[in-house]
């Protein structure tokens, strides 16, 4: 029995890099291609060696730096699989039933590709959410615990909400352009942000869509406010500097996915 129980842990373990491997080689081919491609170096396009395929092997086989342009890796691939193996280990000990198990791993890894993206490069890219949704709108219509109602309804109020607010944005980045006299380099909500409320509508559901947003956009403004803060007492401070919101958005949607919507219930409750 111990050993079946060892085993599984290391598949769990195993899982979890191989997916934070998946999750850099997505990162370095999406945003430049637009489907995805073998590991390959970001700066060059030269393919990597298998043994330079994940991050923490590279770097102990001393096959950091690209072949082509020498180049080293940043430390986003050995973060984003120690992440990916933390975050499978965790999920799995929570809940070990392969159902829940495999519907929590697949939220978190399509979470985590759209973090790093969106970190890297301020894109959040269509063909990550078109496929999403419909993937999770079909494992959301079939779960028996929300259905094709809450489900639906999820995804379209999401999509909703973040829309009225990018064409708020887009309202306030052309009443600023008229004052300032040119135009801003950003706006506050890009389309792909409309694009994830979507998905995290589909994959909470609906009512916990809303919280999920408004704890994401709570967040984005209190990370604005610190950032600001700390920005004018470096003396670096531009107005309207811009941040990827869809990282705050995944971030209340997974505290409402992974547990937050019972806590939440339990204090209002009590």
């Amino acid at each position: 029995m111990d050993c079946i129980i060892v085993s599984m842990w290391i598949l769990v373990v195993l899982l979890g890099l191989t997916t934070g491997g998946l999750i850099n080689a997505l990162g370095d081919s999406l945003p430049y291609l637009r489907k995805p491609a073998m590991p390959r170096c970001p700066h060059c396009g030269h393919a990597r060696r298998p043994v330079a395929w994940l991050g923490l092997i590279a770097r102990a086989a001393r096959a950091w730096r690209c072949p082509e342009c020498s180049r080293a890796r940043g430390y986003r691939a050995i973060t984003v699989e120690l992440a990916a193996v933390l975050g499978t280990m965790l999920l799995y000990w929570r809940e070990p039933s392969p159902a829940s198990f495999w519907q929590g791993y697949l939220v978190g890894a399509l979470f985590l590709l759209i973090m790093v993206i969106d970190i890297e490069h301020r894109l959040i890219l269509e063909v990550v959410t078109i496929p999403s949704m419909v993937i999770f709108g079909i494992i959301g219509i079939v779960d028996p615990a929300r259905g094709f109602g809450k489900v639906l309804f999820g995804g379209l109020a999401g999509y909703a909400f973040v829309l009225i607010l990018y064409f708020l944005g887009i309202l306030f980045a052309r009443i600023m352009a008229r004052v300032r006299g040119r135009e801003l380099d950003e706006v506050v909500f890009g389309f792909g942000d409309v694009m994830l409320a979507g998905v995290i509508g589909l994959i909470v559901g609906w009512p916990g869509v809303i919280v999920a947003l408004i704890l994401g956009v709570f967040a984005a403004g209190l990370f604005s406010l610190i950032f600001m803060l700390v920005a004018i007492l470096l003396r670096r401070y531009t107005p309207f500097m811009a941040i990827p919101y869809g990282p705050f958005l995944i971030l209340g949607a997974a505290f409402i996915y992974y547990g937050g919507a019972v806590l939440l219930r339990g204090a209002f409750a009590g």
